[in-house]
């Protein structure tokens, strides 16, 4: 469908909830086919096919993530896609990757698609990365369309719970709104990357994106207790972190509530570090008693145990840098911030300081940083890496 008028969704949503004009909503079989068809018909007579996708998830809602809406623009078309109530994506899947697929800020949707459909867009570009290189410092997508085409996205429905049917009206025209300016913001960023002669940067960029969330396991991690901040603690301390953090994972689930509406990751460290001083503290208030109780279990567990059982600290040997290669580091940092600030652009798109530090810790390290970047930096990098006998 791509109609002028609005489409009233009878048996799918609250009474009066309206889909935005020249908007369609997918949620069978046959209106995916429908619209494969169109998005075939379009890329057909269009050299230069491209899509913009964006994606909705309920993780601040439920236990265990997952999508729950597909926002498609492409011609003069937008389209919502439930992938809810659609098993078989693959036709969409090959037909958008005829092209481009445009995103604003695309790891978590690549990573959502990645794990959902096993798929990873064939040609995906970035629009807020064509921003940053662009030398744009705000770069969220309510803010450029503020700037660009001064209109004000709607918030509401930014923490709503997009797994929830019906979607409201609400809903569904901010889902749309995430879309609505992809491809007009792709012209215009296209256009002033060919003018600063960034366009290799910013295909180069999107592709290290995209090697990136390929790069990470879907597996779930063996010690996933280990929070931000664990290293701290002693096997004590560990010990009761993986006892709290494995109760609160079957609590949890047993909700289906995200993790941490249960107990966050910071007042589990605060507990375990407490714990791990010969200290306690209560349970938070407003618990049930059983939880409270089972809380409680937890601590007690931990000190009836066997010291011998509990988690070892892990202790990372990484050579320590020597007083040459930080001297050369600091130098590169340095000659960032100078290049930086004469293209306009934020230093750690050059490379961050971490990168660096591989650049001069090793000899390939010249790999972590993208070609472009080896060019702008080709310089100090040389300088340094001739110092330091590489």
């Amino acid at each position: 469908m791509n109609s002028t008028t609005a489409e009233i969704l009878p048996g799918l949503a609250e009474p009066g909830t309206v889909v935005p004009p020249g908007v369609s909503y997918v949620d069978t079989a046959e209106k995916l086919a429908e619209l494969v068809k169109r998005v075939h018909a379009v890329a057909a007579r269009t050299p230069d096919f491209r899509s913009c996708l964006d994606t909705e998830a309920d993780s601040l809602h439920h236990y265990q993530e997952k999508l729950c809406l597909i926002q498609l623009a492409f011609d003069n078309e937008y389209a919502l896609i439930d992938p809810l109530a659609i098993e078989d994506m693959s036709p969409l899947i090959a037909a958008l990757d005829l092209g481009e697929i445009w995103f604003h800020g695309a790891d978590y949707d690549l990573t959502l698609l990645r794990r959902t459909y096993g798929w990873t867009p064939r040609q995906v570009r970035d629009t807020q990365i064509a921003a940053r290189l662009t030398g744009s410092r705000q770069f969220g997508l309510a803010a450029l369309v503020e700037t660009h085409f001064q209109q004000t996205l709607s918030k509401a429905s930014q923490k709503a719970d997009w797994s929830r049917r019906p979607l409201s009206s609400v809903m569904l025209h901010y889902a749309v709104d995430d879309v609505r300016y992809l491809l007009e913001l792709a012209d215009k960023f296209q256009h002033m990357l060919e003018e600063k002669k960034r366009m290799p940067w910013f295909v180069q960029s999107c592709e290290a994106l995209c090697a990136g969330v390929l790069a990470r396991s879907t597996e779930p991690k063996e010690d996933r207790w280990k929070v931000q901040g664990s290293g701290k603690l002693h096997p004590r301390g560990l010990a009761v972190l993986k006892g709290l953090w494995e109760w609160r994972e079957t609590i949890a689930q047993e909700r289906d509530v995200p993790c941490f509406r249960i107990m966050s990751n910071k007042q589990l460290l605060d507990v375990s570090i407490a714990f791990d001083h010969g200290q306690s503290l209560s349970p938070p208030a407003g618990w049930r008693p059983r939880w409270k109780k089972e809380y409680n279990d937890v601590h007690e567990a931990v000190q009836a145990s066997d010291p011998e059982t509990w988690p070892q600290r892990v202790r990372l040997h990484s050579g320590r840098m020597s007083d040459k290669a930080r001297e050369q580091l600091d130098k590169l940092c340095a000659a960032r911030e100078q290049l930086a600030t004469a293209l306009e652009l934020e230093p750690s798109l050059l490379g961050s300081r971490g990168t660096l530090e591989q650049v001069v810790a090793k000899a390939e390290g010249i790999e972590e940083l993208m070609p472009w970047q080896r060019d702008v930096m080709a310089g100090p990098l040389g300088d340094a890496r001739s110092v330091l006998g590489f």
